[in-house]
């Protein structure tokens, strides 16, 4: 679902027309995967100028949080899908839908229902507040032989990242550090190839 390596920048965009500069400062930086996040009018916009862009990215969207957000996520060609919570209806319309989605959990339970769905990749939300990997590896102790894997994002940032990284649980750590929205919004394209290229090197 995410290739290549575990960086996953989350993009909050305002200005659709700064879709594109923006992915290719992060491809030509070596970032591969990417969640836009629907919390912007410019969103859905931005989403579908990079997918349908030169630009051969790995193209997530963030923030799905009705059955509508993730018809126009499998419409607009994007690779995956991840929401904060374990929607039982979203999940049963991904499944439907034959796309791929990451349903957010922050409970044994919600893990139980992502499971029930056949759902083996989950999302872990909010990660730092809840008590991060400590956490995590705890809820996660009755559900081992399963073999789940985990995007994590909530708190994470260039000081904690590593941690979750090193996990062979996680198979992406997604944030906002790399391209803050004032970066995006001030069109500093060096600013976050630097940044990028920074966390990469030492996330290998």
């Amino acid at each position: 679902m995410l290739v290549d390596n575990k960086i996953l920048p989350v993009l909050v965009i305002h200005d659709q027309k700064k879709a594109i500069d923006l992915a290719k400062c992060l491809y030509d930086s070596g970032i591969r995967n990417i969640e836009i996040a629907l919390r912007t009018d410019s969103a859905k916009k931005s989403v579908d100028n990079i997918v349908n862009s030169q630009i051969p990215m790995n193209v997530g969207i963030g923030t799905i949080l009705t059955i509508d957000d993730l018809i126009f996520a499998k419409q607009v060609g994007a690779n995956f899908g991840l929401s904060p919570s374990a929607d039982a209806p979203i999940i049963k319309k991904s499944i439907e839908l034959d796309f791929n989605f990451i349903p957010g959990i922050s409970t044994p339970t919600d893990i139980s229902l992502a499971i029930t769905y056949g759902i083996n990749k989950l999302k872990f939300f909010p990660a730092e507040n809840l008590g991060g990997m400590d956490y995590l590896n705890t809820i996660n102790s009755p559900f081992k032989h399963l073999n789940l894997k985990y995007v994590v994002l909530g708190g994470i940032n260039q000081t904690n990242f590593i941690k979750y990284i090193k996990s062979d649980n996680i198979i992406g750590v997604g944030g906002s550090w790399i391209a803050e929205e004032k970066l995006i919004k001030n069109n500093n394209w060096n600013e976050i190839s630097v940044r990028a290229k920074k966390f990469l090197e030492l996330s290998v």
